[in-house]
């Protein structure tokens, strides 16, 4: 405990909100002021207010006082010469530190605008520049915004420091005097001591300049860690920062500076010569009175929403009325939809439908009123429906507020809550109010329009969405300290693999789970330093980025309540993160994007069907379901839900609502599910400890698997409020011990006096509190389940059109793409290349002439070929493309201009409109586009073409369109699908590993899918022990040695830490890709061939070693080949075996014919066979062949496939 007597003040701290620069965690600065006997404490993090609200929370909790603080970029008459003399003159631009600090609310708005208006002109500034351009603050903003804010001269970055050191006294009087003008009496001048040569002059000349202008000076110290000790580990985070190594930092910093957070007889001791510098600290202290008022006197948060706004609304309206008749009038024609009709007709209600409705609608009603939150409705229900009306496809809902009748009547929501026996309680509790969260999908390709929607009705400066931040997470932090002190990727790679793949799991845990983290430690003292560092850095905030979701609307300009930062394209987000930003009063409204939707709104255009129609208790969907052809199905396409549903079996949306519920950690694990599928399927009895439970578990076999449930059990037990049910099940829910004991003893008294057993009912707690900590919230388990059947829907009865709008929103995706085509060719759907003629904008079903379905690859899809171009090829097709000429006469050459015409080339899309093959069309184009210019001259002119004046007969005569181009021979097959890659992302018109399938299936185990399925099917924990037997056999299992055949793409060559090269490369099959890395000395034997198969798309054949220890299979590679040479150097003997029934005598000479055309070394046999007996011939020596692929093609073409047999 620090001395009393000294009082001080610390204005100048950066915080962990000071990204990769500060390393002082706010709960240890918290403990650490008052050890040393200060009452207040200030926080100036770099250029922003991040860290505000939690500063400013922890700090009054703690009886500390907080002052609210920045130090920003400063660059007095800013970054770009403003005219041509300053030009002239060689205007150097320079940032400057400068520390500002709010006295009061004013100051605190001010500077919240200051900040705001800086990311603003930065990225304009950006936009004009080149590169990037830091956010900073010039001498008019500052002056305008100077009111409330106290300003201290900054570090040795500042500007006054910059002008003594460079002996530059007119700058330096001149920069003080015009600071001094602008803060009046709360200008200071800083001094510091970080043990820096430069400070003492510094120091020294600042004193001396306070004496001449009578400006106070104050002494702080540029604290970026607690404690001298951490310094070290503060280095490396620098490093992290600025991507260094540790050696070249410190051989960057000469001499070692202390930035600890130092007690206040170290500061005073420090500054003993500079009269009253230390004490001033505490002057400035008293003058920061700024308090924030989160709260009503009850104690209530203050929201800060907007008052919501409608065409038939004048200012007179109550809101709640209004919000009563909307959604009194929505009921009514919810009612009246066929959707879940057949569900209301089944319920077992006590009045009929209109009536219970209208109840449980006019309570809710009630509710929020009496909470206030009309106006929330309103605004969420608005947008939504505007988006509808736009056809911007919506979800039915997610999280608790599918639960409320209310947002069903207005459109917020598509899931009857009646029906599916949700909860209102569960949204908004009226005994402990909270704000209510709409959580809301839209399409993703369209989640912006709605933004822009609310943006222009509320304002653009009453929106704002909302900032993230990345920590420094455990194998993370790990890998960036190992790479500051110099160890390899793969020396990294080690390490983090260690650490155990569990939720939340941070660095001490796994030091305790994982044995073989500690000996490492133990064995290797650079192991030990790297997580010395880590552990200290562990969890500090990496980056700021944007909140997936969250949008901010607000009754006022943002700006007054919080800064703004500006994102990532120029996209404005609160400078807090959604929980401080919710603490502070403003309203997050989630606008999520998801990407099912797009899905189902592609197939839905494709099909014309009208979702709100279909059955929910169709037969087919749920035999689709179980049977796991579920590629594609929301929520239901990984391996572990396909064998779930499997073995479920689902027949009905409550079914699948309990799918959704149970395919977590906590149900799989605790043996919840085997549980629920012995009931369903009659192999366990279904009883009820008590007969009211019937009604509340029935559709769920007895099992309590919701948080409702939980709810509804206290409520018909128990006598408990729906609201008091509520709190009791976020008591069990958190493990509140004292709560559950206390509910325990309610519980049990409340059930005894409806007549149940004492036992009984402590039972029946025990058993809610069990399953509480599992139970999940059906409200969001409901309304997903409703996606999942209506994808499933789809696909069941349109499943070309499903495909075809999945492959359409995954475009971008080749491992995807692959997928649903391979799904494609399991349901017999053709996928079809482009075809100029056929390709629509995006991925089309078209019917083929036996009446079945393909699907057809779209335009857009093709790169090179953008938006604007598939327009103008769109608008030009009023009728089929009769030639290529035709094309090119018809389109605009400026849209479709060359590049474009390559990648349509390259894709095949002119296959069927020319007679000449790819290559020469190819290098035909110049031509092409001649012509295409002269044709559109001759139009402009009124003169008609030469070639529409050509006569039939000159046309037979052999003057045709594709006689102009000079005709070259084609690319070879793998050229030709190689280029078709590039444009398209993967092989369509064929695949290089095409012909080589069924040579690949008799030799090599492995292929992709079957390395994806092993992977998923490696799910046992790791033993704990680090030498036992077990643990061996555990990590040979997931280490295998296999042989992979497929083509290269992708490739990346990097170099190592020790400064040799290593590479990625990605190998392809029919059924997928995976990673292969060449690690050095692998990369160093191989690299030139693995150069030229990439080139030349040529098969591979690599052997080495699979590793599924992480979610990702990935291959290391040991041996490359090329894959013909590899099966020609493999087979001695090559057997046709052929039937004498099938073989003519003609084949036998043709064979014979080709033989010598491909002569090699291999053996063949012929084996003739019928019904009754068999000969074998051994061809001699002069007819041994190469077994190539080009010889097995003619083989299967001549007498058909399955014919060869090789030993």
């Amino acid at each position: 405990m620090e001395e009393s007597g000294l009082n001080f003040v610390h204005l100048h701290v950066h915080t962990q909100y000071s990204l990769l620069e500060g390393a002082i965690r706010i709960e240890d600065l918290m403990q650490e002021v008052p050890k040393m006997n200060m009452d207040a404490v200030a926080i100036t993090d770099t250029h922003q207010l991040f860290g505000v609200n939690d500063f400013y929370t922890q700090a009054t909790k703690k009886k500390i006082k907080p002052i609210i603080g920045c130090e920003v970029f400063y660059a007095p008459h800013g970054m770009f010469a403003n005219t041509k003399k300053e030009a002239a003159l060689q205007f150097k631009p320079r940032v400057f530190h400068l520390v500002l600090l709010c006295k009061d609310l004013i100051g605190y708005q001010n500077l919240c605008q200051l900040l705001t208006e800086s990311y603003k002109q930065a990225f304009l500034n950006q936009k004009e520049q080149t590169g990037f351009v830091k956010a900073y603050v010039t001498r008019e903003p500052l002056e305008r915004y100077s009111q409330g804010l106290i300003a201290l001269s900054g570090c040795l970055k500042g500007e006054l420091s910059y002008h003594i050191l460079s002996q530059d006294e007119e700058s330096l009087i001149e920069s003080a005097k015009w600071l001094q003008e602008c803060f009046k009496d709360d200008f200071y001048l800083e001094l510091q001591d970080h043990s820096l040569p430069e400070q003492d002059l510094v120091n020294e000349t600042l004193y001396r300049l306070g004496k001449d202008l009578s400006i106070a000076c104050v002494a702080t110290s540029d604290c970026h860690y607690l404690k001298s000790e951490d310094a070290e580990a503060h280095e490396v985070l620098q490093c992290v920062e600025h991507g260094r190594t540790l050696d070249l930092q410190r051989s960057k910093s000469l001499v070692p500076a202390d930035y600890s957070f130092k007690s206040p007889s170290q500061m005073y001791a420090a500054f003993a010569k500079f009269e009253g510098a230390a004490k001033q600290t505490v002057e400035i202290a008293k003058k920061c009175q700024l308090k924030f008022k989160f709260k009503d006197d009850k104690g209530k948060t203050i929201y800060h929403l907007p008052h919501f706004k409608a065409d038939d609304l004048d200012e007179n309206t109550d809101l709640n009325d209004y919000l009563c008749q909307q959604a009194r009038k929505g009921l009514v024609t919810r009612l009246h939809q066929p959707q879940f009709k057949k569900h209301r007709d089944n319920l077992n209600l006590k009045n009929n439908i209109e009536e219970q409705y209208s109840l449980r609608l006019e309570d809710e009603l009630v509710m929020i009123g009496k909470t206030g939150f009309s106006s929330y409705f309103l605004i969420v229900a608005d947008f939504i429906n505007w988006a509808k009306s736009q056809g911007i496809p919506v979800g039915p809902g997610r999280g608790s507020g599918a639960g409320s009748l209310v947002a069903y009547a207005l459109n917020i929501t598509d899931i009857d809550p009646i029906v599916f026996n949700l909860l209102f309680e569960r949204f908004i509790n009226p005994e402990r109010v909270s704000m209510p969260d709409f959580d809301i999908d839209f399409c993703q390709d369209r989640r912006s329009e709605v933004i822009n929607y609310v943006s222009k009705k509320y304002g653009e400066q009453n929106v704002s969405q909302i900032i993230t931040f990345g920590k420094l997470q455990p194998r993370a932090v790990v890998k960036d300290v190992g790479r500051v002190l110099g160890f390899s990727f793969s020396d990294t790679d080690q390490l983090t693999k260690l650490i155990p793949e569990e939720l939340n799991i941070t660095l001490k845990d796994a030091l305790e789970k994982e044995p073989r983290l500690q000996e490492k430690i133990e064995q290797d003292v650079k192991v030990k330093k790297v997580f010395d560092y880590a552990l200290k850095l562990e969890g500090l905030y990496r980056n700021a980025g944007i909140h997936a979701a969250g949008v901010i609307i607000t009754e006022e300009p943002v700006v007054k309540y919080c800064p703004l930062y500006v994102g990532k394209d120029g996209i404005l987000v609160t400078q807090f993160d959604k929980d401080s930003a919710e603490a502070i009063g403003l309203i997050k409204f989630d606008f999520l994007g998801l990407k099912t939707l797009t899905v189902i709104d592609h197939a839905v255009k494709l099909t014309g069907v009208e979702l709100s129609q279909i059955d929910y208790s169709d037969p087919k969907v749920f035999a689709l379901i179980s049977s796991g052809d579920t590629d594609g199905v929301f929520q239901v396409e990984s391996s572990g839900m396909k064998d779930l549903c499997s073995r479920i079996q689902p027949t009905s949306l409550e079914d699948l609502t309990a799918i959704n519920a149970l395919y977590r950690p906590g149900p799989l694990g605790s043996g919840m599910v085997d549980d629920f599928i012995d009931r369903k399927h009659g192999k366990k009895p279904i009883a009820y400890e008590a007969q009211a439970l019937e009604s509340i578990l029935k559709d769920t076999y007895g099992v309590i698997l919701y948080q409702e449930q939980v709810m509804q059990i206290a409520r018909e037990l128990a006598g408990y409020s729906l609201g008091q049910a509520d709190i009791l099940r976020r008591a069990m829910g958190k493990k509140k011990t004292e709560e559950m004991a206390e509910n325990r003893e309610i519980f049990v008294k409340g059930a005894v006096e409806r007549g149940l057993e004492q036992l009984k009912a402590e039972g029946i707690f025990d058993l809610m509190a069990k399953f509480a900590e599992y139970g999940f919230n059906k409200s969001h388990s409901a309304a997903y389940a409703l996606l999942t059947y209506q994808t499933a829907w789809l696909k069941t009865h349109f499943s070309a059109e499903f495909l075809a709008a999945l492959m359409t929103t995954e475009i971008n995706n080749t491992d995807k793409i692959t997928k649903y085509i391979q799904d494609a060719k399991a349901h017999q759907i053709p996928v079809l290349p482009p075809d100029i003629n056929a390709s629509q904008k995006s991925f089309n079903v078209e019917i083929l002439p036996d009446g079945k379905k393909a699907i057809r690859f779209g335009l857009e899809a093709i790169k090179g070929v953008g938006g604007i171009a598939v327009e103008s090829i769109l608008e030009a097709k009023v009728s089929p493309f009769k030639s290529i000429f035709d094309f090119s006469k018809r389109v605009s050459t400026r849209k479709v201009n060359k590049k474009v015409l390559e990648a349509l080339v390259l894709s095949g899309a002119f296959d069927r409109v020319t007679t000449v093959n790819r290559a020469t069309l190819f290098n035909s184009l110049e031509s092409l586009l001649s012509y295409a210019a002269e044709e559109q001259v001759e139009k402009e002119l009124g003169q008609s073409s030469f070639f529409d004046s050509l006569k039939v007969e000159e046309v037979k005569l052999g003057i045709s369109e594709e006689s102009l181009f000079k005709a070259q021979e084609d690319w070879p097959l793998a050229k030709r699908l190689s280029l078709e890659r590039q444009v398209v992302g993967f092989y369509i018109s064929g695949h290089p590993m095409d012909t080589w399938q069924r040579v690949c299936d008799e030799w090599i185990k492995w292929n992709t899918a079957k390395i994806i399925l092993h992977a998923k099917s490696q799910l046992a924990p790791a033993p704990k022990s680090a030498n036992s037997f077990e643990d061996y056999k555990y990590q040979r299992s997931l280490r295998k040695e296999i042989n992979l055949a497929g083509i290269f793409s992708n490739f990346k060559e990097i170099s190592t830490k020790k400064g040799s090269k290593m590479a990625f490369v990605r190998i392809e099959d029919l059924y997928g890709s995976v990673e292969v890395i060449f690690f050095s000395e692998a990369y160093q034997t191989h690299q030139e061939l693995i150069r030229a198969l990439l080139a030349e798309a040529q098969p591979v054949l690599v052997s080495g070693e699979l590793d599924t220890r992480e979610e990702i299979p990935k291959v290391f590679a040991r041996d490359l080949m090329n894959l013909a040479q590899a099966h020609e150097k493999r087979v001695q003997k090559m057997i046709l075996k052929l039937h004498l029934s099938r073989v003519a005598s003609e084949q036998l000479r043709e064979l014979k014919r080709h033989l010598l055309q491909y002569r090699g070394a291999c053996e063949l046999h012929i084996l003739f066979f019928n019904d009754l007996a068999q000969v074998g011939i051994a061809l001699p020596k002069t007819f041994r062949v190469r077994p190539c692929i080009e010889f097995v093609s003619f083989i299967e073409k001549l007498f058909g496939n399955d014919v060869i047999q090789w030993v």
